[in-house]
């Protein structure tokens, strides 16, 4: 899922997803994350 989000395809002749995949797909999970606990706390 991680890698899906980063822009791993998942074809069949794609083959495993790399580092660089899953960092940025990291990169957006975090950025989301944060964006939500900004959004939770100003309207808390």
């Amino acid at each position: 899922l991680i890698a899906k989000i980063g822009g791993f395809l998942a074809r069949n002749s794609d083959g495993e997803p790399g580092v660089k995949t899953i960092w940025k797909g990291l990169d957006q999970v975090h950025a989301s994350a944060e964006t939500l606990r900004a959004l939770r706390d100003g309207l808390g």
